[in-house]
């Protein structure tokens, strides 16, 4: 929600992930799941509804479902970016988020976030300038991602313990490397940043930013 998003620009968030879905009329919203059921008041699955009819259902305390240029405009001036993770759907108007990314000039500023080859190869004709993270589903999809350009590989943390060597092969590759640590520890944190990670995807990051502090 835009409450969530001002809490995480407040506590020093660099950049905010937010999951993308498509409406039932072809708006972009922001949706972790694919049904509205656990999540608000609602229920049923987003692309079966119009914007307006999610924008009628409670996602807590009042707030409403955000569009995804409700969060573009949030952050604009503020200099924190927003990652977009691109859930696999039909029903998401991939140029009408690259418009409006470009509509609010932030192109600099997004990281688009796809989870297959498909999705990648789709907005990187629609904006090359755009930069992108690959969700990858395995290690044998690290060299197709990078093969088809991606900017960014994301790895979790379990592989990067099962395999020292695997940030060092992607860094030779010129792929910096961010991972997914969620409400991880600080002593796992320090350690993920030791092994040679380059971003680090937190529920915390008030915490993420008092360990920077203290390593600078």
């Amino acid at each position: 929600t835009l409450a969530a998003f001002r809490e995480a620009i407040k506590h020093g968030a660099h950049v905010i992930e937010i999951d993308l879905r498509g409406t039932k009329d072809g708006e972009v919203v922001i949706m972790h799941d694919k049904t509205v059921d656990r999540t608000t008041n609602g229920r049923g699955r987003v692309t079966d509804q119009t914007l307006a009819e999610l924008k009628r259902l409670d996602a807590g305390g009042g707030e409403r479902i955000p569009t995804y240029e409700q969060a573009l405009q949030l952050v604009s001036g503020t200099g924190v970016g927003l990652l977009l993770d691109i859930k696999k759907s039909r029903a998401l108007d991939k140029a009408r988020a690259v418009r409006l990314t470009e509509k609010h000039n932030a192109v600099l500023n997004v990281i688009v976030g796809p989870r297959n080859l498909e999705d990648l190869r789709a907005f990187r004709r629609l904006n090359p300038n755009l930069r992108t993270l690959g969700f990858i589903r395995g290690l044998e999809d690290v060299e197709p991602f990078v093969r088809a350009g991606v900017d960014i590989i994301r790895l979790w943390p379990r592989w990067i313990y099962e395999d020292p060597n695997l940030i060092e092969r992607l860094h030779r590759l010129g792929k910096p490397v961010w991972t997914t640590a969620g409400n991880a520890p600080r002593d796992e944190l320090e350690r993920l940043i030791k092994l040679g990670v380059n971003g680090i995807l937190s529920d915390r990051p008030e915490l993420m930013n008092l360990l920077l502090s203290d390593i600078e």
